[in-house]
């Protein structure tokens, strides 16, 4: 609104001039609107002041004037190019396109989309935007100019603008528009699902394999009952018993065996020996074997149909040979011979060094008792070969060394090795012309025969209970050779036993005190108490209580008499003095007897 006094312009909401504060009309306020007009407008316009007299002054050029002529012809144009828009979008429907935003829009770039089925085009409700579309700019409306100097005299304020609702767009019937193709089943389109699907089904296959099925697998029903097979014994010999699984009634027939088996109980149950296999075969060496039974299923209606093949391993024992003297398989000598005695299972057949003893094996329980001549050249070997029914050969290649003597020495080969006499007749042949010498005890040496057949004689006296050592000298030349003989004394039993001592506490005490002595003279005791212990078995060594469960009297006996002892068992053994073992008493036991109580 202007001002009438100062020509000034106002908000139309004020009532007061805010420059002179004279009042403002405000029934003057629609009069100063800007309102289009189609008439000429005057090129230029005019300020006149009034005043205090009443006399005008000099009309003055308006700049807000000109600023209303702007925005006049600003409106005009902006109505041209609304009336465009809309000649544009009458244009583009029937194209079957639409333009976004509102046609008061002034963007000169015009983009374009598919219009939408569940709207009008181009319509807009009240009070609402679209997404992407630029507000439509308000329209200012201004006044009529005319020629007329004093066009905006009598105002009361500031011409005002208004801002009219805009128009709505007109809608337009589009033409339907073909679609563009798109590649929906393209390689690239089809290849990520692809991939996705491959991979979905691996993760699902492994899920199965590792922890799915072995669940199921554990809820399943049972397997079908199997082929057991376990050892056993048959006959004091070693067996196997087989169970095939099979329907009662149901008769079984081994093809090895030549037999059937008749199914009691859901299985059909077979117990073969297993020397069966290896019976007539006396060539095997390998200590196991592969066995293979083939057994067909005979049912009550007469069908028959093989069943799987039943395999199992067996193992072939070796013919029973147990070496008894010497124990060992290797063993140095300086006489000759040297006894041997082993003991084999009775019916074995028996070869030393291809030489056949079989008729020997039953006379002595299986104890067989061989003198080996064994010459002063160094190894002598001995090969002793077993075979046993029902077991596989089994051989033993005994080594026995002399060594090869300078000056030739042997003693005769009825000579043994044991003696129950104090006293023992030895006798042997030499080179010719040789020397002797006897540097063990002895007695009665007789050399009258040296010179002429090399022969000699002499008694060995055994000084303690036990083993004794001969020794002989042989010279010749300047060469020697030396020959031991060991020899097993002890004396007889009524030689033997008078001679004891009790194993009381007092002979136990004085056993301790004066070890020494009783060791030197080989003193005898009779020892009468309980085996609590058995500390080795070759040889046999065991712990006798001869106290009391509350006071005991332990010593330790090292059999070599005939008998075997037993844990918890009493017995009464005569013993020599040996020794001690632990701070107890060790003795040799030569005889063994039942307790007197």
């Amino acid at each position: 609104m202007k001002c009438p006094q100062c020509g000034r312009w106002n908000r139309a909401t004020q009532t007061k001039c805010f420059y002179c504060g004279i009042p403002l009309d405000q029934n003057d306020q629609a009069s100063t609107s800007i309102q289009p007009s189609d008439q000429p407008q005057p090129s230029s316009s005019v300020i006149y002041s009034v005043n205090q007299d009443g006399m005008t002054s000099t009309p003055q050029p308006d700049v807000k004037d000109r600023l209303a002529k702007e925005m006049q012809s600003f409106h005009v144009r902006r109505q041209h190019g609304e009336e465009r828009q809309r000649r544009i979008l009458r244009e583009n429907a029937e194209r079957g396109v639409t333009a976004t935003g509102t046609l008061s829009g002034t963007r000169t770039t015009q983009l374009y989309e598919e219009p939408r089925a569940e709207e009008p085009v181009n319509s807009i409700p009240e009070g609402e935007t679209r997404p992407g579309a630029r507000p439509a700019r308000r329209i200012y409306d201004l006044p009529e100019a005319n020629n007329d100097q004093n066009a905006f005299e009598g105002t009361d304020g500031p011409i005002l603008f208004a801002d009219p609702q805009p128009e709505p767009a007109p809608s337009y019937a589009v033409k339907p528009r073909k679609l563009r193709h798109t590649h929906t089943f393209g390689l690239r389109v089809i290849l990520p699902y692809l991939a996705l699907l491959l991979a979905i089904c691996g993760l699902v296959a492994a899920g199965w394999l590792i922890i799915f099925r072995p669940i199921l697998n554990k809820r399943e029903a049972p397997e079908e009952a199997k082929v057991e097979i376990t050892a056993t014994i048959q006959d004091d010999m070693v067996a196997h018993r087989i169970r095939i699984p099979a329907d009662d009634g149901s008769q079984i027939y081994i093809k090895e065996l030549r037999r059937s088996y008749i199914a009691v109980g859901g299985y059909a149950e077979v117990t073969v020996p297993d020397y069966t296999w290896y019976e007539l075969n006396s060539d095997i060496e390998n200590p196991t074997m592969d066995v293979t039974l083939t057994p067909y299923l005979r049912t009550s209606a007469g069908e028959q149909r093989m069943m799987d093949v039943i395999t199992y391993t067996i193992d072939i024992p070796l013919s029973p040979l147990t070496l008894v003297s010497p124990d060992t398989t290797w063993l140095e000598v300086s006489t000759s011979p040297v006894n041997i005695r082993f003991r084999v299972a009775q019916n074995s057949t028996v070869f030393i060094n291809g030489e056949d003893f079989s008729s020997f094996v039953n006379t002595q329980d299986g104890l067989i008792s061989y003198n080996a001549t064994v010459l002063a050249k160094g190894e002598n070997t001995f090969n002793i070969v077993v075979n046993c029914q029902y077991y596989r050969q089994n051989a033993i290649t005994l080594t026995i060394y002399r060594a090869p003597q300078d000056v030739p020495l042997e003693l005769s080969q009825t000579l043994g090795d044991t003696s129950a006499e104090q006293l023992m007749t030895i006798r042997g042949t030499t080179f010719p012309g040789a020397t002797i010498k006897i540097l063990s005890d002895y007695e009665d040496l007789d050399t009258s025969l040296l010179n002429t057949t090399g022969e000699f004689s002499f008694k060995a006296k055994f000084s303690k209970i036990g083993t004794n050592t001969i020794t002989i000298l042989a010279e010749r030349n300047g060469l020697s050779t030396t020959l031991n003989k060991d020899v097993y004394y002890v004396p007889y039993s009524s030689t033997y036993t008078p001679k004891a001592w009790p194993m009381n506490a007092a002979g136990y005490l004085d056993y301790l005190n004066n070890i020494d002595v009783r060791v030197q003279r080989t003193q005898i005791y009779e020892c009468i108490g309980t085996i609590t212990e058995i500390l080795s078995s070759k040889p046999q060594l065991a712990l006798m209580n001869t106290g009391t469960e509350d006071s005991e009297r332990l010593i330790l006996l090292e059999n070599m008499s005939r008998d075997t002892w037993e844990v918890g068992k009493r017995y009464r053994v005569y013993a020599d003095a040996y020794g001690v073992y632990d701070g107890k008493p060790r003795l040799v036991a030569r005889y063994t007897y039942a307790p007197r109580d």
